[in-house]
C-alpha cells in the first residue's frame, strides 16, 4: 500500500502584530498589577483605570479582559484550539494583541518539544514573531494567578522592529489539560496601561453553539491536528487579512506540492477525481477486497481468522492490515474504515483551495458532501473515530495495539480529544447538515 505523506503547516501568526511605535507617555506600575489580578487592589484609584472589555474566545473555552473597543479577529487554526487577535484600530494605533486557549493534546503548530509551561511560552512568542519583523527580548515578571490554573507565568520586554521601539507582555497560564497565553504588543503607554486591566479567565464547560462548519472541521480534527493547523480555514483567514501576496503564494505552493507529491493532483480535475474517489471507493473498498481475498468476509470469528492468517506466514504490514479491515468490517459492515476515506476528503480540498484549484465554496460544498455520507454510514463520532483509526491501522500497517506506534498516537489523540468539553467531538452529530457558506 502506497503511504500518504504529510505536510507539516508552518502556521505563521506574527502577521497579526503591528510594528511597535514609541511613545513618549510612560507610567510606573505596581508590583503585581499584571494579567490575572481579579481582585482590585483598594489603594488604586479605580476611577483612573482605562475603559476595559470582556472579549470571549469563538469556544467559549476563555475569556480575556482587556481595552474597551478593540476589533476581536476569530482565527480558527484547527479544530479544538481557538485563537483570537485584539486590535487596537484608529483608537490605539500599534496596539495589537493574540490570544490563544489550546488543549495540551492540539497546541497549533503541534511542536514536539512543548513539556512545560515555560517551553510552551518560548515556542508560542516565537510563533506570533515569526515573520513580524519584531523582535523582543524578553525577561520574566511577576505573574499573579488566574482562577482554574495550576501555574502562571508573564515576561515582558522591549520589543523592536527597525528603527521603533515599543512594550510587549505575555501572560500564560496551565489548566490540568490546558494552555492559555495572551500576548500584547504596543507603545509603552498602551502597555502599561493594559497591564492595569488585563486579566484572563478560563470558561471551563461554557456550552457553544455549533453548526455546519463546526460538524466539518470535527471530521478532519485529528490530522489537522497532526499537520498543526487546518490549512483550509487558515488560508481563508490570510486571505480575509489581506496578508501580502508572497506569504499566500508561500502556503500555496507548499500545498501545491503536497497534493502533487501524496496524491497526484496537478489540477482542478485532478482534484476532484480524488475528492471522488475518497467519497465512493477509496480505502474502503480496497480494504474489503484485500479482505475477501484472504477469505476474512467468511469468517464471523476474530480468533479463527486471526489463527488463519498466522499460519500463512503474512509478512507483519500484510497481517496488521487484513487484521484492522476485519475489525472495520465486523464493526461497520460495508462502511468499514470509510471514515479514513470522508475525513481526507476535508483535507484535500482544503489543500485544493489553498493551491488555487477550487474555492473556497466548492471546497466547503464537497466537504458537506463527504459529512452528510459520513452522518448516513455512522451513527456517532465514537463509530466515526474507530473507523477513522481502523483506516489508519490498515493504511500505516500499524497495529492500534502497538504503544510505540504512529497509530497509537492517534488513538490517543482521539482520546484526548473526545474528552474536551468544547471540542471537535462535542458538535452533535445528529445535527441537520446544510450550506452555511
Amino acid at each position: 500500500m502506497k503511504k500518504r505523506g504529510i505536510l507539516l503547516l508552518a502556521v505563521s501568526i506574527g502577521l497579526m502584530l503591528t510594528a511597535c511605535t514609541d511613545s513618549p507617555k510612560t507610567t510606573d506600575i505596581p508590583s503585581g498589577s499584571a494579567a490575572g489580578d481579579t481582585v482590585q487592589n483598594e489603594t488604586r484609584d479605580t476611577e483612573k483605570l482605562p475603559a476595559s472589555q470582556e472579549y470571549i474566545s469563538s469556544d467559549g473555552s476563555y475569556k480575556v479582559i482587556l481595552f474597551e473597543g478593540l476589533t476581536q479577529t476569530d482565527m480558527p487554526l484547527q479544530a479544538g484550539s481557538s485563537m483570537m487577535g485584539l486590535d487596537g484600530a484608529s483608537e490605539r494605533a500599534g496596539f495589537s494583541g493574540v490570544a490563544l486557549g489550546s488543549p495540551k493534546s492540539n497546541i497549533p503548530g503541534n511542536p514536539d518539544d512543548v513539556e512545560s509551561l515555560e517551553d510552551y511560552a518560548d515556542y508560542i512568542t516565537d510563533m506570533i514573531l515569526n515573520g513580524s519583523g519584531v523582535t523582543v527580548d524578553w525577561q520574566d515578571t511577576d505573574a499573579p494567578s488566574a482562577e482554574g490554573t495550576e501555574q502562571c507565568l508573564a515576561r515582558e520586554g522591549v520589543a523592536r522592529s527597525g528603527a521603533t521601539s515599543g512594550q510587549a507582555y505575555g501572560y500564560y497560564a496551565e489548566s490540568a489539560d490546558s494552555y492559555f497565553s495572551v500576548v500584547i504588543m504596543g507603545n509603552n503607554g498602551d502597555i502599561d496601561e493594559a497591564r492595569q486591566i488585563l486579566a484572563l479567565e478560563i470558561l471551563a464547560g461554557t456550552p457553544i453553539q455549533r453548526g455546519t462548519k463546526d460538524f466539518i472541521n470535527g471530521m478532519t480534527a485529528i490530522l489537522d491536528s497532526v499537520n498543526g493547523a487546518n490549512i483550509r480555514e487558515t488560508y481563508k483567514m490570510l486571505e480575509d487579512m489581506d496578508t501580502d501576496e508572497s506569504q499566500l503564494e508561500l502556503l500555496s505552493s507548499q500545498a501545491r506540492q503536497s497534493l502533487s507529491d501524496s496524491w497526484g493532483v496537478e489540477n482542478a480535475s485532478d482534484l476532484m477525481e480524488t475528492a471522488d474517489w475518497l467519497m465512493n471507493e477509496g480505502h474502503n473498498q480496497d480494504a474489503l477486497a484485500f479482505l475477501g481475498e484472504y477469505g476474512g468476509t467468511n469468517e464471523t470469528d476474530r480468533a479463527s481468522f486471526d489463527a488463519k492468517l498466522q499460519d500463512q506466514n503474512l509478512d507483519d504490514g500484510t497481517y496488521i492490515s487484513l487484521l484492522a479491515a476485519y475489525d472495520a468490517w465486523s464493526a461497520y459492515g460495508d462502511g468499514a474504515l470509510a471514515a479514513w476515506d470522508l475525513s481526507r476528503v476535508g483535507t484535500v480540498m482544503g489543500f485544493g483551495y489553498a493551491s488555487g484549484y477550487c474555492t473556497y465554496e466548492e471546497a466547503m460544498d464537497k466537504m458537506l458532501e463527504a459529512a452528510q455520507k459520513s452522518q448516513e454510514l455512522f451513527e456517532s463520532w465514537e463509530d466515526f473515530n474507530k473507523s477513522y483509526l481502523y483506516g489508519y491501522s490498515y493504511w500505516a500497517e500499524e497495529s492500534l495495539d502497538d504503544s510505540e506506534s504512529s497509530s497509537a498516537e492517534r488513538a490517543e489523540l482521539v482520546s484526548s480529544m473526545e474528552s474536551q468539553a468544547n471540542g471537535p467531538f462535542s458538535v452533535d452529530w445528529n445535527m441537520e447538515l446544510k450550506k452555511e457558506w
